[in-house]
């Protein structure tokens, strides 16, 4: 049994995270917190739970999702001609992008990306550990050792 392995990056990416999720549960929690220990009459806390509330709803709902992220081919340079799967508003849509820089911590990696197709834009993306698969972690954590090799 013969297993083919790409040179390149092809993954999927889960839309949903745990690790997000706890994050921001943990913020809305130190709000809810501190907001407990003021004295504010009724009507106060109930504008700031509604600009909160409309606030999270704008950047939960205003920001495209990444879905997939495909590597050029190998006659490529590696920061050109990246393909990125994107759910937006408007339905799923390809993206054509520059790869500019990739940050890598330790539950996450943050890619930096210019946007070439639809339109020209900077795009930063978070991909959390638990939104891909370990081989694929193990790739995005390579190519961040890479770039960050290429620029120091």
């Amino acid at each position: 049994m013969t297993l083919s392995t790409s040179l390149r990056i092809d993954t999927a990416i889960q839309s949903t995270s745990f690790l997000r999720l706890l994050m921001y549960s943990g913020l809305a929690s130190i709000m809810i917190i501190l907001a407990w220990l003021t004295s504010l009459v009724l009507w106060q806390y109930v504008l700031i739970f509604t600009v909160a509330a409309a606030v999270i709803s704008y950047l939960a709902l205003s920001r495209p999702i990444l879905l997939h992220l495909s590597q050029p081919p190998l006659n490529h340079r590696v920061d050109k001609h990246w393909q990125l799967l994107m759910r937006t508003g408007r339905g799923d849509e390809l993206w054509q992008a520059q790869l500019t820089a990739i940050h890598r911590y330790r539950r996450i990696i943050v890619i930096e990306f210019l946007i070439e197709e639809p339109y020209q834009r900077p795009l930063s993306v978070t991909v959390f550990r638990d939104q891909v698969s370990p081989n694929q972690w193990r790739e995005l954590c390579i190519l961040a050792n890479v770039s960050s090799d290429k620029t120091a």
